[in-house]
């Protein structure tokens, strides 16, 4: 009897014994799965790396930009290539003299504060600043384009002047800066030589505001050296793109820009022949809109406008150029036919977190049924 009985708790050991393997394994898996799914979280912020594709070479399109909502100010992307609607108006549009800063025009509510520090700091170092033009509608540019393409015909225009849709200035957050006191950047001397231009350069960086059109980049940012013309991006991003090395339109596009932009066929080259020359606008009453170029066509570069003997570099502007706040013509910085390509980082960490959650939950699944499949039949019977 006793020898029975001995034989049931075996019996029963057994059976308990590998009946709690699978419990054990089942709990292991459910920790493997739980370590996965922190894969899947995203992390705070914009994510990074999310360029779709190589940058595009300089070509006049009008693609909507994404993303683009009022709160995407600090990563919003507008180009030759890219646009925001015609009816983007910033919500939160202050007027700049809440910076303490001379000049007229609004800008965007995010940057006041730092606008305001900069202006001081600018102003305690012997280098203070102004503002020639900050927000501009569409309806704004679109007569600033007209004008620049009526002084200096449509293919430098193309260069000096964005086609509204496509301004910094409509985002609220572009500016072009000038000392104080002083007169508009645009003459005489570049203002890249003055002690204001000289502190924006080396300084406006600590405050949020990035040149986004340096010397020599024309072949990448599309259009020419404006050392007045700043975007504001916040402390943050704008620490990122000078640690970069790159220009703002690159690093936004490399890093946040999602809008596909579709490659041009044929591809341009640096051999490839000129696009037709485009007969500027004969003034009357249309000229005040603004042309609308032929899409995804290089324009051809012109030759750099003769000198007149005895005359300064910067000729002077019309008029109707001061008005406007149109900058003048100047010689073009070596552009290049293609700008370097930028090698698209991952779309996301999102596909990695999945990737990695199948691959433990197939290896899981495996291990669990071959520990179901490996046990054996208890050989005590009742």
């Amino acid at each position: 009897m006793e020898a029975l009985r001995r034989r049931q708790r075996l019996h029963r050991r057994g059976r308990w014994g590998a009946n709690t393997a699978l419990p054990r394994l089942a709990r292991l898996f459910c920790a493997l799965l739980f370590a996965a799914a922190l894969g899947l979280s995203p992390g705070a912020g914009p994510s990074a790396a999310n360029a779709m594709g190589p940058l595009p070479p300089c070509r006049y399109d009008d693609i909507l930009t994404s993303p683009r909502q009022y709160a995407d100010w600090p990563i919003t992307l507008v180009d030759t290539i890219l646009r925001v609607p015609k009816g983007y108006v910033p919500p939160d549009l202050v007027p700049v003299s809440q910076a303490g800063i001379p000049g007229d025009g609004q800008v965007r509510a995010v940057m006041i504060d730092d606008l305001r520090e900069m202006t001081a700091a600018a102003k305690a170092a012997s280098a203070a600043i102004g503002i020639q033009s900050a927000y501009r509608s569409f309806a704004t540019q679109q007569a600033v384009f007209a004008n620049a393409v009526q002084i200096h015909g449509l293919t430098r225009a193309l260069q000096l002047s964005a086609r509204p849709g496509h301004s910094e200035h409509q985002l609220g957050l572009g500016i072009d800066f000038r000392s104080s006191p002083g007169g508009s950047p645009f003459n005489g001397t570049t203002w890249a030589s003055t002690a204001a231009g000289k502190w924006m350069k080396a300084h406006g960086w600590e405050y949020g505001f990035v040149m986004s059109y340096p010397r020599g980049k024309i072949g990448v940012t599309c259009y020419d050296f404006e050392p007045w013309h700043y975007r504001y991006v916040g402390r943050e991003i704008a620490a990122q793109i000078r640690a970069s090395g790159l220009t703002q339109r690159e690093y936004l596009w490399a890093n946040f820009t999602t809008t596909v932009v579709p490659a041009v066929t044929p591809a341009p080259s640096a051999t490839a022949r000129p696009a037709r020359p485009t007969r500027p606008p004969t003034a009357s009453p249309r000229a005040t809109a603004a042309p609308r170029p032929t899409p995804r066509v290089t324009p051809s570069t012109p030759s750099t406008p003769s000198t007149p003997p005895g005359a300064s570099p910067a000729a002077t502007p019309s008029a109707s150029a001061k008005a406007s706040g149109t900058p003048t013509a100047r010689p073009l910085q070596s552009p290049t036919a293609i700008p370097p390509v930028i090698a698209p980082g991952p779309v996301g960490s999102l596909q990695g977190g999945v990737v990695a959650a199948v691959a433990i939950a197939l290896l899981g699944g495996i291990v669990l049924g071959w520990m179901v499949l490996r046990r054996k039949p208890s050989r005590v019977g009742l």
